[in-house]
């Protein structure tokens, strides 16, 4: 059977994915945002990461907070959807991903545990939301999508 040439495209071709992620705005006591340094770039981020097969959405935002900072919370609580063109990435492949985010508020209550996380080279900090670091493109986007105002970085 001899396929048209549109149809084999999209197996040689860059292929445009649709995933779903969980996205954590979590705060200290003080109503400082969490924040996460990426190792190689430099740059921070909000907790982020892909919803699982079989799992709820609810249950990536716990796990990805696990995860990325070896922390849990009692308070998860949805706050909005987001997705659009500015959610998207281009792969050095050059595949596309068209990210469709859960945005969650998480409180962190500050305790040794914690403490002795941010005060380590764990590239965990909490910072006030008037003073934020240079951050990657999505967690930009997602904090002023969500009310927080957000410099462009340098």
């Amino acid at each position: 059977m001899d396929l048209p040439a549109r149809d084999i495209g999209q197996y040689i071709a860059k292929r445009a994915n649709i995933v779903v992620k969980a996205a954590i705005k979590a705060v200290n006591e003080q109503g400082e945002l969490l924040l996460i340094q990426h190792a190689e770039q430099g740059h921070w981020r909000l907790p982020v990461g892909e919803m699982r097969p079989g799992e709820t959405i609810e249950g990536a935002a716990h796990r990805e907070l696990w995860e990325e900072t070896g922390w849990t919370t009692d308070s998860m609580i949805f706050s909005s959807l987001y997705s659009g063109p500015e959610l998207r990435q281009v792969h050095a492949n050059g595949d596309e991903e068209y990210d469709v985010i859960a945005l969650f508020h998480a409180l962190i209550v500050q305790d040794e545990l914690v403490e002795a996380r941010v005060n380590s080279d764990a590239g965990l900090k909490f910072f006030d939301p008037s003073a934020l670091p240079a951050m990657n493109g999505i967690s930009q986007t997602l904090l002023r999508r969500s009310g927080l105002t957000v410099q462009a970085p340098d």
